[in-house]
């Protein structure tokens, strides 16, 4: 069995103020510390395939994982697999600029498996979501604070 994520969302910012935010991998956590302990690169140089980082999830269960960079073109798309805790996950993250809209659509495609999610079944699901969805939120927030600069990421003169 496994589980599958799509989820989108239009961000008032251009992909490079996006992947300003998006791209400090150790910062995830200010995102949702209920549901990031942790988060570091431990092989590799950041966002370059091979590259692995470590993340710390406290929800929807307490895990390690180790995701690997399979792919990635800054910043407007990024290819990671890894596993940890009987858990294996794939994900997609799209960055793409709408001209006529003037914003990108940031989203994610994610597709997880193992005994854990088998274990869980659906019940794993809403939490998931609920966790992309709110790190989509802080991106956009913190994004769009860049685009107007304001907001703690603004830069300062």
């Amino acid at each position: 069995m496994s589980l599958k994520i799509e989820y989108a969302l239009n961000i008032n910012a251009s992909p490079d103020l996006i992947w300003q935010v998006f791209n400090e991998i150790e910062r995830w956590p200010r995102w949702d510390p209920a549901a990031l302990q942790s988060a570091r690169w431990v092989s590799g140089e950041p966002w370059q395939q091979g590259s692995k980082f470590e993340l710390k999830t406290l929800k929807p269960m307490a895990l390690t994982l180790t995701p690997e960079i399979v792919e990635a073109s800054p910043p407007v798309f990024v290819h990671v697999k890894g596993s940890g805790g009987g858990v294996t996950g794939e994900q997609f993250y799209i960055f793409k600029w709408d001209d006529a809209s003037r914003t990108t659509e940031m989203r994610t495609l994610q597709e997880f498996s193992g005994m854990a999610i088998t274990f869980f079944g659906g019940k794993a699901k809403g939490p998931i979501l609920q966790g992309v969805e709110h790190m989509f939120r802080q991106v956009k927030q913190e994004a769009e604070e860049l685009a107007l600069g304001v907001g703690p990421n603004a830069p300062t003169y």
